[in-house]
């Protein structure tokens, strides 16, 4: 027989505290849904590996008005120099993005974990610590999660759990959900040092793919990350990283080495991110390679992409095709930065002479060419990721901006009211954004209609925030306003209705005057 639910259960359970689990749980508090954050730890990790926060990251932070604490924080990382046998093979330039933040932030994960915690907090949430998953069953309408704290269990009845437990996740195994992939042979090591007689950049990350390789990231206080491969399961890890590093500046030594450590790494992607009501985010959903530091920033574009969707079906207001939608887009994702991060692994793992001259060789053509460094810049800022297979996302398509894609953040506009602006400010909301936008050939008279008969059918829809119009001759209309240099780079000629969702990305796009066409586009959220 099901446990009867208490009234002070929440919704939803979320597994993990981590960056994952804390925006996870922060996207859910700001939209006034219940959620029991736990996590097996007694306190707060004091340290952890990833330190690299990617653009995307950023500009997901800065929609939750925390973006200035992280630049306030951490280091600006421009560019990675890629290297081996004393020479450089090219830079990894993340201005050549095109993006707002042409940079990474170079800061140690427990700062992001600590700003994070700082916003559920202000925002009504907590983390329930010293706190595990033991069990999971299903229940009439829901399932039920028992948990352990202190030795004592107790049952939760809730609609979700969502795993963002870490590779070994608790909730995956309980929900038997497969986990296919490898187990990379060759460990990795790191600690934190501090580098006399390096006199190079401090803006950078430099990438050795020497024997053995080894990669430097800068942190807070002119620190460094160092990531390398030892030579043998016992060796000097400070050792192994000065040989390959006295290669280019011989004077070189570590001062203040601190958390020295070795750890495997591994390559997995789930074979579901969703069975039935539970769900699979972050390190508990996919596990890759950390040489290009997308794990943790993956994981907090998982919670952006499922906050806003689980919000939705808590409050009534979002059916099956909206939370299958998570995995659908989400999923190959995963699959990409798994095999990206292989490919990753074997070229930095060469050793014979000949396979290195190659690699060395197609390095140096890759960043000499302007198109594929920009290509590399775009995917490395993860600001190239895509949702146009999604069935989530409907409406024409177009080579510029259509469905599914991201809108950019160098457009800059004129609402009608405020301060001028870039179009996706205006976006920062908890649901949906619709924006009618008339180009060169549009009336402004048909923009202002049609913002205004779309308001209509925003007032009884959940699922839309704000409804707002611009274009680039309001001919004094009360219509905000923006440049045709800006329509020409959303591809945007007579009147186009966008409907921008809440992780910035476009579900709907229609070229024309009928604002009856958004309702088939809202139709799929019931």
């Amino acid at each position: 027989m099901d446990k009867e639910s208490d009234p002070r259960d929440p919704p939803v359970v979320v597994v993990g505290a981590g960056p994952t689990g804390l925006l996870l749980a922060a996207e859910l508090a700001r939209r006034d849904v219940g959620c029991l954050l736990i996590d097996a730890h007694d306190a707060p990790l004091d340290w952890d590996r990833a330190t690299i926060v990617h653009a995307r990251s950023i500009e997901i932070f800065e929609a939750l008005g925390l973006a200035d604490r992280f630049l306030r924080e951490g280091v600006k990382v421009r560019a990675s120099r890629l290297r081996s046998d004393l020479q450089t093979l090219g830079e990894l330039r993340l201005g050549l993005a095109d993006d707002r933040y042409g940079f990474d932030l170079g800061v140690s994960e427990e700062f992001t974990e600590s700003v994070l915690t700082e916003y559920l907090e202000g925002h009504g949430g907590s983390v329930t610590r010293s706190t595990r998953l033991v069990g999971v069953r299903a229940a009439t309408g829901g399932v039920v999660a028992t948990i352990e704290r202190h030795g004592e269990r107790r049952d939760v009845v809730t609609s979700w759990i969502v795993g963002c437990d870490g590779l070994h996740s608790t909730t995956r195994q309980q929900a038997q959900i497969e986990f296919p992939g490898t187990d990379l042979e060759t460990p990795w090591a790191v600690f934190d040092a501090t580098l006399e007689g390096w006199d190079e950049e401090f803006d950078m990350v430099f990438a050795h793919f020497d024997m053995p390789p080894v990669i430097l990231s800068p942190l807070p206080h002119r620190r460094w990350r160092v990531y390398l491969r030892p030579t043998s399961e016992t060796s000097d890890l400070v050792s192994d990283a000065a040989t390959t590093l006295r290669r280019y500046a011989p004077s070189v030594r570590f001062t203040g080495v601190e958390n020295p450590i070795r750890f495997r790494c591994h390559s997995r992607v789930a074979s579901q991110f969703r069975s039935g009501r539970i769900l699979l985010a972050g390190d508990a959903a996919h596990a890759c390679s950390p040489s290009e530091g997308h794990g943790m920033n993956t994981g907090i574009q998982d919670a952006f992409n499922l906050g806003w969707k689980l919000a939705l079906a808590c409050l009534g207001a979002g059916g099956p095709a909206l939370l299958d939608s998570y995995e659908a887009e989400r999923r190959p994702v995963a699959l990409r930065i798994s095999a990206s991060g292989d490919a990753f692994e074997g070229s930095q793992a060469m050793t014979a002479e000949q396979e290195r001259t190659a690699r060395n060789d197609a390095m140096r053509r890759t960043f000499a060419d302007p198109s594929s460094s920009h290509h590399e810049a775009v995917a490395a800022a993860e600001l190239d990721r895509s949702y146009a297979d999604s069935g989530l996302v409907k409406g024409d398509t177009n080579d510029r901006l259509g469905p599914g894609d991201l809108l950019p953040t160098t457009a800059a506009v004129q609402p009608l009211l405020g301060e001028p602006c870039a179009l996706h400010e205006l976006a920062h909301r908890l649901g949906h954004t619709v924006f009618v936008l008339g180009g060169r050939a549009a009336a402004a008279e048909d923009v202002l209609r049609l913002t205004a008969d779309l308001r209509s059918i925003a007032g009884g829809s959940p699922v839309i925030d704000a409804v707002i119009g611009l274009c680039t001759r309001p001919d004094g209309l009360p219509i905000g306003q923006m440049d045709e240099s800006v329509a020409e780079q959303l591809g945007i000629s007579g009147v186009t209705i966008l409907a921008v969702r809440p992780d910035r990305f476009v579900g709907f796009r229609h070229d024309g005057t009928d604002s009856g066409a958004i309702t088939g586009y809202l139709a799929t959220f019931g």
